[in-house]
């Protein structure tokens, strides 16, 4: 899956000359936290709304709600925008735009592709990513197995598996904690994985725990 497939396309902007005041209104109407900063179609900064708190003091803070627009009316995105701004080519594997934002603890890459902005990819567009990839919306039981980091034994479980008639929702495999060896977590389209548990454990598979999720 690629970045363009998760991305929001025509994203909300704005400009370097708007005001403080607009970019909370415009958070607020469209239910967003991040707004890429643009000059034309051209991504010249990026600003959060966490940006926009660390600047703009809270209502209850000052004399009136007069002053407090009339401080926010002040102040022009050039002065609290990010003027280093990450961005990411819409081919890139989706994976890639969550590793950049763990890495660099930002919640949004705005997509640029051949200099114009073409989208954004978020927490969220991840999150729901990750929800979608491992079947977390529906009903299946879920299974967990450690496995040896062997040629050939990820294909004997599924085998194993499909052997019982069970249909595998999802499967997605992670590095165990110790040793050579990786966890299989399964998602199955059964309430009852009884029978492949009891298939896995006669095959060699003793470490395996069950659970049913809906």
């Amino acid at each position: 899956m690629r970045v363009m497939d998760r991305m929001r396309s025509s994203p909300v902007t704005i400009g370097r000359n708007d005001t403080l005041d607009h970019a909370m209104k415009t958070m607020e109407t469209f239910k967003i936290r991040h707004l890429p900063v643009v000059e034309g179609d051209r991504v010249i900064g990026i600003v959060s709304d966490r940006d926009l708190k660390k600047v703009a003091p809270s209502p209850l803070d000052r004399d009136s709600a007069e002053e407090f627009l009339r401080f926010t009316s002040a102040v022009t995105i050039k002065e609290v925008m990010s003027k280093e701004v990450l961005t990411i080519s819409p081919y890139c594997p989706i994976e890639e735009g969550a590793a950049r934002m763990f890495k660099e603890k930002i919640g949004a890459l705005p997509v640029v592709q051949d200099g114009r902005l073409v989208g954004i990819i978020t927490e969220t567009d991840v999150l729901g990513m990750l929800t979608d990839m491992m079947g977390a919306t529906q009903t299946a039981s879920r299974v967990e197995i450690e496995i040896p980091a062997s040629p050939g034994v990820l294909t004997e479980v599924i085998r194993i598996v499909e052997d019982q008639q069970v249909e595998i929702a999802s499967l997605v495999t992670l590095p165990a904690r110790e040793g050579a060896r990786r966890l299989v977590i399964l998602r199955l389209r059964t309430i009852n994985p009884d029978p492949v548990v009891k298939a896995l454990t006669e095959h060699g598979y003793p470490q395996v725990v069950t659970e049913f999720v809906c």
